[in-house]
């Protein structure tokens, strides 16, 4: 039998951001195991922001499985942090994931779905690649996914090209 193939999940617009729930509905579709981290809401444009001093707090949000119709067979686990996209991963990969789910060991980080481009110098200002870079730091591979259309089959484009490039690098 082989051994699952997880990937840690994240972005900056939020757990319940319409994109964010697109990409991990596909990604449940496509038979990809999955954990996410993400900020409880909107962080973008962030970049490789901290939160210092101050407690943040990570909560489960199972709920969201059974409100999203998700194959909880395939191996879904969603969790909302009171933080920056950086946050998460940090909390994530520095002992949180490993505390609340011993057994899942994410192969790739990836981060997005994001609404709009991020191009040039908006890369640096981009917390969905802000989060991408962190988890590299890591020693982690890490996706930044975004799409350049606001409109909903430019999503649609951006998530379908995601899921095949995870699915390769996988």
């Amino acid at each position: 039998m082989t051994e699952k193939k997880w990937v840690l999940m994240t972005n900056d617009d939020g757990i319940e951001a319409p994109g964010f729930e697109h990409l991990v509905k596909a990604m449940n579709s496509a038979g990809i195991p999955l954990v996410a981290f993400a900020p409880s809401t909107n962080k973008s444009a962030c970049s490789m922001q901290l939160n210092l001093g101050k407690p943040i707090d990570l909560h489960n949000r199972s709920e969201l499985i059974e409100t999203w119709d998700l194959d909880e067979t395939v191996g879904v686990h969603l969790f909302a942090l009171d933080g920056t996209p950086c946050d998460t991963m940090i909390v994530a990969l520095d002992g949180g994931l490993k505390h609340v789910l011993p057994d899942v060991e994410p192969s790739l980080v990836l981060s997005g779905v994001n609404l709009g481009p991020n191009l040039s110098q908006d890369s640096y200002h981009s917390g969905t690649m802000g989060a991408a870079r962190e988890a590299g730091l890591y020693g982690l591979p890490a996706i930044a996914s975004s799409y350049t259309s606001f409109d909903p089959a430019g999503m649609q484009v951006g998530i379908e090209a995601t899921i095949e490039l995870v699915q390769r690098v996988l």
